[in-house]
């Protein structure tokens, strides 16, 4: 069994039981379930308001019924990336808030705290981006497609294509 095994199987549980029985022995049981009630709907509203703002962020503009996207520079793109990041972390906050148990929903609330979000946005982006660097392979050429070329730079190399799911003729 891994480390993260262990600590979500027995570690986990153990320090939510511990977090609850401390309140429990502030407020009593029924107030325990009380607060977890909040959570659930609070971390749920915090999910569809994350939701919506990234859907906001990915819309294209209307302007005179005709559907246009707006000037897509790469910082626009940047912009939108954070936008969508921000609301990314946002939902994984509303899950861990409503997710029963105290101790995730107070690591919910520390993510929805703007410069956690910050650091947490951007270093899950630099290993998503180092993942996905990881396993790609990058061919530099020129792209043909629709008799438009695109120049990608670098070395094209001359071969012939051949697929293992085409029969021979």
């Amino acid at each position: 069994m891994g480390l993260w095994v262990i600590l979500f199987l027995i570690v986990y549980p153990l320090a939510e039981w511990c977090a609850a029985s401390w309140l429990a022995g502030l407020i009593g049981w029924g107030g325990v379930v009380l607060v977890m009630a909040c959570l659930l709907v609070i971390g749920s509203a915090v999910v569809r308001r994350a939701g919506s703002s990234a859907l906001a962020s990915l819309r294209p503009v209307t302007v005179e019924g005709i559907v246009v996207m707006p000037g897509m520079t790469q910082e626009r793109m940047g912009l939108v990336g954070r936008e969508v990041g921000d609301a990314g972390t946002k939902a994984v906050a509303g899950l861990l808030i409503a997710v029963p148990g105290l101790v995730t929903s107070a690591l919910g609330m520390i993510l929805l705290i703007p410069p956690v979000r910050r650091v947490v946005r951007t270093k899950v982006g630099a290993a998503v981006m180092r993942r996905a660097k990881s396993g790609t392979t990058i061919v530099h050429g020129t792209v043909i497609s629709e008799d438009i070329e695109r120049p990608v730079g670098g070395e094209i190399i001359q071969g012939t294509l051949i697929r293992d799911d085409e029969p021979e003729h």
